[in-house]
């Protein structure tokens, strides 16, 4: 059975990375036939603007399953002051080994590894004895110097590193930070202007300057902001903050996590709406966005104390599938520069409410529905390009409706379609020129999709289609 399943691994993998359907002459078929794609020669297609959370403490097999989605991006670890400066004016650069030998493996597969700046040793916080704390302002200089450090010992060669955070989820007071040791966190503050937001912002510009001084190429993610939507007000006050210390020029993309929201639709797509927003407040609505965390949990609440598996639906997993098949569809939509899923693997439930693609029983790696749902939907939207009404939310009224978006790639025009809550299948009727051929790939949560013909075989310029909650995909290939 497992060399059955690393087959069709292989052969649904291969057919999807070389552009699907691309190279096959299409025939004139009935309305859902079967397809029996032959062997397709042309080259790979470009890496997603998709990618994962990919530490260094899982072994090789991880990276199997990564390549199979064939990603641009991989959050590729944590470095952390506080380790390498424990002591002020001496770096120990032997507490990143295994980042560098993650990065090193990254690398080796074409991934663009992104790593995070955080941590305050002992001797620079301003709150003492957390490590999420800020550095205190006479340390401001020494974050940055460190910052410079970094990126100069990975300018080149096969530990390069291009992509840089400044912290995770500043915006967290230091009482939401549940574990003293934790490295997220800790710059907002209800006594500081902006919730210290033009704290952050001085930080940024300083350490932001000492990195492109080592490596010009670099890239700078500025906010990673957690923004949680019950008190959004002090994220984006926080950010306006940032944005009024003159850091908006200073960083080259925003970055910002969003988790799934089940119902009228994504935390996705408000959160970058609003912050794009605020940008343009500051003349600076053109700067990309980052979603360096994406993923669909059961419960996202910081260092609670919570059984998380007895808080999960008994449908979550097919739930989780259902947004891991449109969330980059989504993403292509609101032209993010990309998004990262956290996290790829975990053992178990409580490691960050069950967000994870496979689970690790036991040391043995079991993908869920929402990987090849994610892994499909990113194959067969590599290259394409939105070409919709800017995203919004689907208002209330209109969650048990068919949701489209349109897209071309290669010159041929590709639709993705779900209803955000369906009791039953709706009935749509999408408008084609007449006798179009068309592939349809459904049940794109299964290691091998159903891809088939779905042609207007009658010329009356409409495919009927019965759609629920998790998208199809249908890509017109000729007349």
């Amino acid at each position: 059975m497992k060399i059955q399943r690393s087959w069709l691994r292989l052969i649904f993998g291969r057919l999807l990375l070389l552009s699907l359907i691309l190279s096959i002459t299409p025939l004139r078929a009935s309305t859902g036939s079967r397809i029996y794609l032959p062997v397709i020669k042309t080259s790979p297609g470009p890496p997603s603007t998709f990618g994962f959370d990919v530490r260094e403490y899982y072994d090789d097999r991880v990276l199997g399953y990564a390549r199979e989605a064939n990603p641009r991006w991989v959050r590729a670890g944590d470095v952390t002051w506080s380790r390498v400066e424990s002591v002020r004016g001496t770096y120990d650069w032997s507490v990143l080994a295994n980042v560098e030998t993650n990065v090193r493996r990254l690398r080796q597969l074409g991934f663009e590894p992104v790593v995070i700046i955080l941590q305050s040793p002992s001797w620079a916080q301003r709150t003492p004895g957390r490590m999420c704390s800020p550095p205190r302002p006479e340390y401001l200089a020494d974050f940055a110097r460190f910052a410079g450090a970094v990126a100069a010992r990975y300018a080149t060669g096969p530990t390069a590193i291009d992509h840089f955070e400044i912290w995770n989820e500043p915006d967290y007071t230091v009482q939401e930070v549940g574990s003293d040791v934790s490295g997220f966190g800790c710059w907002l503050d209800g006594g500081m202007p902006y919730y210290g937001g033009a704290y952050y912002g001085e930080a940024v510009k300083l350490t932001s300057a000492a990195i492109k001084a080592s490596n010009p190429q670099a890239t700078v993610l500025a906010g990673s902001f957690a923004f949680e939507p019950s008190r959004d007000d002090q994220t984006l006050t926080f950010m306006r903050g940032m944005l009024a210390s003159g850091a908006g020029n200073s960083f080259d993309a925003l970055s910002f996590h969003a988790y799934g929201e089940w119902g009228a639709g994504d935390l996705l797509i408000p959160k970058a709406r609003k912050l794009r927003g605020v940008l343009a407040e500051y003349g600076l609505g053109s700067k990309p966005l980052f979603a360096t965390e994406i993923g669909a949990s059961c419960n996202t609440l910081r260092g609670a104390s919570i059984d998380v598996a007895a808080t999960c639906p008994a449908d979550f997993e097919l739930r989780q599938a259902n947004y891991a098949a449109r969330i980059y569809a989504e993403t292509i939509a609101l032209n993010l520069s990309g998004a990262l899923w956290f996290s790829l693997v975990a053992a178990g439930p409580q490691v960050f409410s069950n967000a994870q693609l496979i689970d690790d029983q036991n040391g043995v790696f079991v993908p869920r529905p929402s990987f090849y749902a994610f892994r499909n939907s990113a194959l067969l939207l590599a290259g394409a390009t939105y070409t919709g009404l800017p995203l919004v939310e689907p208002a209330p009224d209109q969650i048990n409706q068919v949701q489209v978006l349109p897209f071309r790639k290669g010159g041929r025009t590709m639709y993705v379609f779900w209803v955000p809550v369906a009791d039953f299948p709706k009935i749509y009727n999408l408008q084609v020129p007449p006798g179009s051929i068309a592939i349809c790939t459904d049940r794109i949560n299964l290691e091998v999709p159903d891809i088939y013909y779905c042609s207007d075989t009658n010329g009356d310029g409409i495919i009927p289609r019965a759609v629920n909650e998790l998208p199809q995909y249908v890509e017109l290939i000729g007349r």
